[in-house]
């Protein structure tokens, strides 16, 4: 039982760690994108910052469902 209860644990917090390195990625990366988008200009890159936006909101959807459902 109490074995268990260490490895749903470490589960959890492993989760948890996880998916804040995640968005701090994607939070990078967004920025990257950004910067990117302004030096370089061309019809595509609305979609390429919609990509990382989507990926940043991702990132946070998924680190809600590990604090507060696991």
């Amino acid at each position: 039982m109490e074995f268990n209860f260490i490895i749903d644990i470490f589960f959890k917090v492993s989760a948890i760690v996880l998916s804040g390195i995640f968005v701090l990625f994607s939070v990078v990366v967004s920025k990257q994108v950004k910067i990117m988008s302004k030096t370089l200009e061309d019809e595509f890159n609305w979609l390429i910052i919609f990509i990382s936006s989507l990926q940043v909101t991702i990132g946070i959807i998924l680190l809600i469902f590990s604090i507060f459902l696991l």
